[in-house]
């Protein structure tokens, strides 16, 4: 059939998939007790911290197993949740079109249904990758209609867990005080028996900074999290440090905006060719990594970052279709100073290069002492570097926290804090533990599925 642009796709497609609900019985009757909190109000059963992708699929995936009373929030105004139109710069998505994503098996709720009924099936198969904003679209209109009804401009300041018997009669185990500040500084006590915290790549990590540009940061250096714009490059000498994926979409995004000259350094002396991520995301690993022995997890991801994840070769092609772009390999930075002018010198091995404005393409860590709101509770999280000190001082990736198998964090020691096994990561901390189950597209649906399930069987038991 040929796609005529004045047909209402999507009103058909919303009422395909109202038939689907319909005939599914979802959202499932809502089965979890009405219990008080020690406000003297409902609690919340599920507060949900992220409106992003996670977020959204993990709320359509309670209400899917009849747990309605839940509230998300997210810190950002609407259509701004999730990385796609705040730091990403990426022209398309890194996943093929084909991964359904938090469609969690409907296919009426695919990012292809959506599209075809925008643009039509020969679009569809014209179409290559996933253009960036074209998907935070996409999670706009599935949050609609699964229902989840974000909280946007709210931002959770603090976490405190409220033990028994200070919680009503009849609740169960403790719940969570989560403090909430609005965009106009207003601010409100919300109890939750749970809280998922999903709060994507960045939720519980922090930029990494190498220390030759920590002083200069905020003053001709800025790392990509801190979303710099165009207008920052234009007619200006550009230094990208990094040789990542985001390293490569700021170079893109210097050189398109009129930077004069873009340099893009690297430590490592070759750019890696091959992605071994992609091995990550296969129904085998996906079910069999979290049942894996700790050290052979450790080993894997180990394995995987130590390789390096390279750019996607669309995006090494969109950078180097530029004839004022230059990629120095096997240039670590030693020392950073300022120069006459103002302009940064960054002295490497392989020489010194000056710059105006310098863009850290160097990632993030995890670190759970990092975000306020766990000022009171990060102590008391077991991390994988408890539990194996035979690998310590180690990587990195020790300093993750130690998950359950339904993404709750686990007390470092006994006796646990009040409540902390009703705080689940859902985020990507969670990959040491779990595998990528919570930080990409691909394995979304069945992470959320295992939080879901975990949260039901909670609920249920505290009852």
């Amino acid at each position: 059939m040929t796609f005529d642009e004045n047909d209402n796709g999507l009103s058909r497609l919303q009422q395909a998939l109202a038939r689907d609900f319909a005939v599914l019985n979802l959202p499932a009757a809502n089965w979890v007790p009405t219990r008080s909190g020690p406000d003297g109000n409902p609690l919340i059963d599920v507060l949900v911290v992220g409106g992003g992708m996670c977020g959204l699929a993990a709320a359509f995936a309670l209400r899917r197993l009849g747990i309605h009373n839940i509230r998300v929030i997210d810190a950002q105004p609407a259509g701004r949740e999730g990385p796609w139109r705040t730091y990403a710069r990426m022209e398309t998505l890194r996943s093929p079109k084909h991964l359904t994503g938090p469609a969690a098996g409907l296919p009426n709720l695919t990012f292809r249904a959506w599209y075809e009924a925008h643009h039509g099936a020969e679009a569809w198969e014209a179409l290559g990758y996933i253009p960036r904003e074209m998907w935070a679209d996409y999670l706009g209109w599935y949050g609609d209609v699964t229902g989840a009804a974000i909280e946007n401009d709210v931002t959770l300041d603090d976490l405190a867990a409220v033990a028994p018997p200070q919680v009503a009669a009849g609740a169960g185990n403790a719940c969570w005080c989560a403090e909430l500040r609005s965009a106009a500084g207003q601010k409100a006590a919300a109890y939750a028996r749970t809280v998922v915290l999903a709060t994507g790549r960045d939720g519980l990590a922090v930029p990494r900074i190498p220390e030759p540009f920590a002083r200069f940061r905020g003053e001709g250096v800025d790392h990509t999290g801190d979303a710099p714009g165009r207008e920052m490059m234009r007619d200006r000498d550009v230094v990208v440090v990094g040789l990542g994926a985001s390293a490569f979409d700021y170079a893109a995004e210097a050189l398109e905006g009129g930077a004069r000259h873009v340099r893009i350094l690297g430590r490592s002396p070759r750019l890696s060719r091959i992605n071994k991520a992609k091995q990550l995301g296969y129904a085998g690993f996906l079910n069999g990594f979290p049942l894996l022995p700790d050290a052979e997890k450790l080993d894997i991801f180990e394995y995987v970052f130590k390789r390096g994840v390279p750019p996607p070769r669309s995006t090494v092609q969109r950078v180097m279709r530029h004839a004022n772009i230059e990629l120095v390999l096997g240039a670590p930075i030693n020392e950073v100073t300022r120069g006459a002018g103002g302009r940064l010198k960054l002295q490497t091995p392989r020489g010194m290069f000056e710059a105006d404005q310098v863009i850290l393409g160097t990632g993030y860590f995890i670190d759970l002492d990092a975000p306020a709101y766990l000022n009171g509770v990060a102590g008391g999280i077991r991390r994988w570097r408890d539990a194996l000190p035979d690998r310590a001082p180690g990587g990195e990736l020790l300093d993750s926290p130690y998950l359950g198998p339904g993404f709750q964090f686990l007390p470092r020691r006994e006796p646990a804090p009040p409540g902390l096994e009703q705080l689940l990561c859902f985020n990507h901390a969670a990959m040491l533990s779990l595998g990528n189950l919570a930080n990409d597209i691909p394995a979304v649906s069945e992470g959320a599925d295992r939080l879901a399930r975990h949260i039901a069987a909670t609920l249920y038991l505290a009852d």
